[in-house]
């Protein structure tokens, strides 16, 4: 019995109250976004060789870890940058759908309406109710389109503004990641703190997240963020060195990488592709979807405006001089926007609807507003194939079925969005529960730590009292110093 014997206890003691400490930590960080669980490793201390046995010294505190698998951050951060980018843009397509208020609200409820209008006409082609009903209908049908034409614009601003946001903020975001990487790589390795690095994992997995970029640590334990291109990868952050994200502030322009002093983005370098992540998904819908969309509902636009005016063009109105002439155009657009420009034309009252058809009246000859055969034309467009001239056309294909295309197609693609979602929300889910078995806290398994640790508290505080009466009791007996 000796003094070697407090110590031993004595290390016991200590290595038990960090045991307690890590374990408080990991309960008080249990709801910390990006906490890594910690775990006091021990190691015995070196034994005495005395003859025929080796006496115990006691317990040394090796180091304290941080219980992080790189394969399952590798697994969650390609999961969630690929979800984020599929709920964004299942989100985005699904607010697209609604701007339009299909079925009840929108273009085609309108359409339906009107040609009811053109058939009350067709059998009263005289009567001035019926004329003003069908171009009460058909400005209603205009003004449809030009609303939810307007209505997408102010989203794709909106989307464009959320996406230069986002790139600033992973700009930002990367730019602490930066910072945090160097104070990690000048710092004595022994004296990192988890809470640095558990800081720079947390921001990796934000990067990730926003760009779909792969991320991760190097060899040397640096941190590197890269995107793969055709032409091979491209560090946005590389052994300290930084570049960062660029937009060219168009609404169907391209993000690019470009120098940290960079002011604006190269507009004839190729811009980066593929990007993913939240930002990847708001840039796809706003040079992808939204001028695809744009594009269908601008085709079916200048269909219904060329189709109205040629079949007005075919009838009868009176040339205001007691004779007759063709119809004019009643609709007026502008081919490359005619979702935007769609209307009435200026100045079209009733008195321009051609009821009569011009074989029957002739120019110069009395208008016969009574004939109806043109109005019959009108009210035969709901079934009627025609082409993009708006002439009658056998391949062609009717004005329901066109917008139909385009509502049922988008429908379409919001299911098939909303879908792709779906399973990349299972699959970042199940990769984040995995990540949190491993890296996240169990109350359970901490407060059982702790009973362990107070125990070994006790034991080895035991061990010392043990070894102290002991000595006591050989100093007042005078064995000790003979």
């Amino acid at each position: 019995m000796s003094f070697v014997g407090l110590y031993t206890g004595l290390t016991g003691v200590r290595a038990a109250q960090v045991g307690i400490d890590v374990a408080g930590n990991n309960v008080a960080n249990a709801a910390t976004p990006g906490y890594t669980r910690q775990r006091v490793e021990l190691a015995a201390r070196p034994s005495y060789q005395m003859a025929n046995a080796h006496i115990g010294t006691g317990v040394d505190i090796s180091t304290i870890g941080r219980l992080r698998d790189g394969f399952l951050d590798d697994r969650f951060r390609g999961a969630v940058a690929d979800y984020s980018s599929a709920a964004v843009r299942a989100d985005l397509l699904g607010r697209l759908e609604k701007l339009t208020g299909e079925p009840d609200q929108g273009i085609s409820s309108r359409m339906g309406r009107l040609w009811e209008a053109t058939e009350s006409w067709a059998n009263n082609p005289a009567d001035p109710a019926t004329r003003r009903q069908v171009l009460s209908e058909l400005a209603s049908v205009t003004d449809a389109i030009r609303s939810t034409a307007a209505a997408w614009s102010a989203l794709e601003a909106d989307v464009t503004s959320r996406r230069d946001t986002q790139v600033a903020m992973a700009n930002k975001t990367l730019e602490s990641l930066a910072v945090i990487d160097q104070r990690i790589a000048d710092a004595d390795a022994g004296r990192v703190g988890n809470d640095l690095l558990d800081q720079r994992d947390l921001l990796l997995d934000e990067v990730a997240q926003l760009t779909g970029a792969h991320v991760g640590l190097d060899e040397a334990g640096r941190a590197f963020v890269t995107f793969a291109t055709a032409d091979g990868p491209l560090d946005l952050l590389r052994t300290g060195e930084r570049a960062k994200l660029m937009g060219d502030g168009q609404a169907g322009g391209g993000i690019h990488v470009v120098a940290l002093d960079a002011e604006a983005a190269d507009p004839d370098a190729d811009p980066l592709a593929p990007i993913g992540g939240e930002i990847g998904g708001l840039h796809q819908v706003v040079t992808v979807d939204l001028p695809h969309w744009r594009a269908e509902l601008n085709a079916f636009a200048t269909a219904l405006g060329n189709t109205i005016n040629a079949t007005n063009a075919l009838g009868a109105v009176s040339d205001g001089a007691g004779g007759s002439q063709a119809g004019g155009d009643l609709l007026a657009f502008d081919p490359d926007d005619a979702i935007g420009s769609i209307r009435l034309a200026d100045g079209v009252g009733v008195q321009h609807l051609a009821a009569a058809v011009m074989d029957t009246v002739g120019p110069g000859l009395p208008p016969a507003p009574n004939d109806g055969r043109n109005a019959l034309l009108f009210a035969g467009l709901r079934t009627a194939k025609v082409g993009d001239d708006g002439l009658a056309s056998p391949t062609g294909a009717t004005l329901e079925t066109r917008l139909a295309d385009v509502v049922v197609g988008l429908a379409a693609e919001v299911r098939a969005a909303k879908a792709t979602a779906d399973g990349a929300r299972a699959v970042s889910v199940g990769a984040e529960l995995a990540r949190m078995q491993e890296h996240g806290v169990s109350l359970d398994e901490e407060m059982v730590s702790l009973v362990r640790y107070q125990r070994s508290l006790e034991a080895a505080s035991r061990v010392m009292t043990t070894v102290d009466e002991a000595l006591s009791v050989l100093v007042r007996t005078g064995l000790v110093g003979r």
